[in-house]
């Protein structure tokens, strides 16, 4: 009798049944985080996105807009002056308190309206007023038809020495003359090592 009552107030997983559940477990964690990771990486890369397109339109909207000389004389079209990569230190990893642009060590570059006060940045209308992962750069040449820019984002996401890149390349119009500009741009990013 007594080990009927035992056999009835058993209750639970036997050994064999855990073991096969952490199995499981262990499989799906083996699966799942590294592409967590990759998920989370991707995501940080619509940072450089949004922003080179920002820079595009600006790039643009000043290549188009009349502008004249100090005499009254009308400019050949072109895009802003070639602009540095910003900020300087080219990198948004911590720098464990070396005076870099991630102070706070959340391998971001924190906000400091003071680097993008320049001319070029202020020509795109281009300012990064939040903690970002990437550093921006502008490069441009010529006037007319023979303007062009590149506008690259470069993102070390996560603190590996081994670099994102992304970059859109504008032209200026074949047939623009002095009276009327229109900017052509390419119709997709170049990427490198996306996510690393």
């Amino acid at each position: 009798m007594l080990t009927r009552i035992r056999n009835m107030n058993a209750k639970g997983f036997t050994l064999i049944e855990l073991m096969i559940v952490v199995a499981i477990l262990a499989i799906l964690a083996v699966v799942a985080v590294p592409a967590f990771i990759k998920y989370m990486r991707r995501a940080k890369t619509t940072e450089a996105i949004d922003q080179i397109d920002k820079i595009v339109k600006g790039a643009a909207f000043y290549y188009a807009a009349p502008k004249v000389d100090d005499t009254g004389a009308k400019i050949e079209c072109q895009f802003p002056a070639a602009q540095d990569v910003t900020p300087v230190e080219a990198s948004c990893c911590s720098t464990n308190g070396l005076g870099g642009p991630d102070t706070d060590g959340d391998d971001r570059c924190d906000p400091n309206s003071e680097v993008w006060n320049e001319p070029t940045w202020a020509a795109l209308t281009f300012q990064m007023n939040d903690a970002h992962y990437f550093v921006y750069a502008f490069d441009s040449t010529g006037s007319l038809d023979t303007a062009q820019f590149t506008a690259s984002a470069f993102g070390n996401l996560d603190c590996d020495l081994v670099e994102s890149t992304f970059q859109r390349i504008g032209y200026g119009d074949p047939t623009a003359t002095l009276a009327e500009c229109s900017m052509y741009g390419s119709a997709a990013f170049f990427v490198d090592q996306e996510t690393e």
